[in-house]
């Protein structure tokens, strides 16, 4: 369900206490309806309406209705303009959530091009190889391995370069499944990775548990969103019931994936 669809408002108590406070009752009864009706609208923080359908909505005279709003604006309770005919009123605080919604929404569609500028995709033969490399190499494998990313970027717009992480499986295909993942994350459960740090230790996992193979670390993410999970987990064994479970093999780490790694920690 998109969350401008939701059945329920995401109502601030101490805000709205600290605001309404000084209003008189009808006139905060009139706010909230107008409240519902943005939050109708797919939380809109404009609400326009003629001044015969203000009063219908308030259920009050002419003469009421000129008089909640006066108290409203008196107050700064919200923006009020007059329009031809009635009236516009616009809620400081869904405005503002719309514009950080649309802003991290242009982020995420700015990095998602540039992964996919930056991503050279692989031929089926090049991929398999890829990914059954360094089979005898336990020694190899038994690696932890931890990212540090220095970076300027101080959070402000157009001031230094936001940092990068380095992808397990360099295919434009996988790149398209992570930002997937990323975007239902975001949409279904308001969470996002808050630095790339927590972002690569998420791929690192996601490598350990598909155990180094891209096409289960694609069913994993597919395993996740189609269960409204918000963790990634190993996919589950179907017709398996009773059954010892398979030990857990080492982790196999591709070539490409670790060189990477190495070099962000030789860079730091």
């Amino acid at each position: 369900m998109s969350k401008k669809n939701l059945p329920h408002i995401a109502l601030y108590v101490g805000d709205w206490e600290r605001d309404c406070n000084v209003l008189s009752l009808e006139a905060e009864m009139a706010w909230l309806k107008i409240i519902f009706k943005m939050h109708l609208s797919g939380n809109e923080p404009v609400y326009k309406t003629s001044a015969k359908g203000l009063q219908i909505l308030w259920k009050c005279t002419a003469d009421k209705t000129a008089e909640l709003i006066d108290e409203l604006s008196i107050n700064n309770i919200c923006a009020i303009e007059d329009i031809r005919g009635g009236y516009s009123f616009t809620s400081r605080r869904l405005q503002r959530e719309k514009n950080i919604s649309q802003t991290r929404s242009k982020a995420a569609k700015k990095r998602y091009n540039i992964a996919e500028e930056n991503t050279i995709p692989l031929n089926k033969t090049a991929a398999k190889v890829l990914q059954n490399t360094d089979i005898d190499n336990d020694n190899d494998n038994d690696i932890d391995i931890e990212v540090e990313i220095k970076t300027d970027f101080d959070g402000k717009e157009g001031m230094g370069e936001k940092p990068t992480v380095v992808l397990p499986y360099p295919s434009a295909e996988f790149a398209r499944q992570w930002q997937l993942w990323k975007n239902y994350r975001h949409n279904e459960h308001s969470q996002n990775y808050q630095s790339a740090e927590s972002e690569q230790a998420a791929l690192v996992q996601l490598n350990n548990l598909a155990q180094g193979k891209q096409t289960t670390a694609i069913a994993i993410l597919h395993q996740s969103i189609s269960k409204g999970w918000k963790g990634l987990f190993e996919i589950k064994p179907q017709g398996n019931a009773g059954k010892k479970p398979a030990s857990k093999s080492k982790v196999k780490y591709s070539d490409d994936f670790k060189r990477k790694i190495a070099q962000r920690l030789q860079s730091g």
